[in-house]
């Protein structure tokens, strides 16, 4: 009986450590400014990539994390009828030394990132449409429009983007796009998701062939696809399981409501991370369509809004307040 009381124990704790996950925060980068728009972030290598709307797109050294030094500020203007018109830097994307800015009313701005202390511009496309989020796939750019919908251009010219082709959806803010060939997947906050299925090669875009989407009614922001199982961040429904098996028709197969309001997701190996507005929840999805929470970081006076993961740390992207805002990092365990 004993050697049986043993063997259990023994069992018990592998179980416990073989399907934890677990993240300790380790700092904390705090910074307040006025009229700042958070969306999201990139980190490359030491670098990170920072847009805080109207203030512009700041990048900071974070080499050490408990000092991130201000490299430089992307800020730009141009003059309309004799006044001038700024940019709101909204989202961004870092490919190798290219940043891709969604830059609101001056549209997509690729930045040259080689040397994150002098950024400079390596290509502009706007219509003046509010652009608040950028895809890349290979040399094409799916623009997400402000009340407008979604947009695609061909950046292979730098010097001449143009457009391949644009569905204008009224009212539609496009605040996260997944490509999965040939299927495209836009989501919009209160308006759900559109699922576009263009032909193959999804490269070869006709604006007048634009496909017709799929709607969905539930709240939306963000979505993650992985195999045939897609995660959505619900707002205030929580994490929602959808099978994708047939990409124009998802199906929700499940529905767990978080301690908060779901704002973003990220996927690491087999672990699901939930960024909400009371904290950071972690689930395993080994089972994929039963997501099962291991983890809770419970928070007050903190907004979490985005995610990021680099190496053993976890990035994430607070609000507090009207003006205060910053990044914590957590070492993933």
């Amino acid at each position: 009986m004993k050697k049986r009381t043993i063997l259990i124990f023994i069992l018990l704790i592998f179980v416990k450590f073989n399907f934890a996950q677990y993240i300790f925060p380790v700092s904390e980068f705090r910074d307040s400014q006025r009229h700042i728009e958070l969306s999201n972030f990139a980190v490359k290598d030491t670098v990170l990539f920072l847009p805080l709307g109207e203030a512009g797109l700041h990048i900071y050294n974070i080499s050490d994390f408990e000092k991130f030094d201000l490299l430089s500020t992307y800020e730009e203007f141009e003059r309309r009828s004799r006044k001038k018109v700024y940019g709101t830097a909204y989202c961004v994307e870092v490919i190798d030394n290219k940043a891709f800015l969604s830059y609101g009313e001056l549209g997509l701005k690729i930045l040259n990132i080689s040397d994150p202390t002098l950024p400079f511009v390596l290509g502009t496309y706007y219509r003046h449409q509010d652009v608040y989020f950028t895809k890349v796939y290979e040399n094409y750019a799916f623009l997400g429009y402000i009340n407008m919908g979604l947009e695609i251009v061909d950046f292979s010219n730098m010097d001449d983007i143009i457009m391949v082709s644009r569905n204008n959806v009224k009212d539609f803010t496009v605040k996260d796009i997944e490509i999965h060939p040939p299927y495209v997947i836009i989501v919009g906050g209160r308006r759900g998701v559109r699922i576009f299925k263009f032909k193959e090669p999804i490269t070869s875009f006709k604006q007048a062939e634009f496909p017709k989407d799929f709607l969905t009614e539930a709240q939306a922001n963000e979505l993650i696809i992985k195999d045939k199982i897609g995660y959505m961040a619900n707002d205030f429904g929580g994490l929602v399981v959808l099978n994708m098996g047939l990409p124009l028709y998802p199906l929700s197969v499940n529905e767990i409501k978080t301690m908060g309001r779901a704002k973003d997701l990220l996927i690491q190996d087999k672990y699901l991370y939930v960024a909400t507005d009371k904290g950071i929840e972690v689930f395993d999805i080994r089972e994929p369509e039963k997501p099962v929470k291991i983890f809770e970081h419970a928070t007050k006076r903190k907004e979490y809004k985005f995610l990021q993961m680099q190496g053993h740390y976890l990035f994430a992207l607070f609000k507090s307040g009207r003006r205060d805002f910053g990044i914590e990092i957590f070492q993933v365990e």
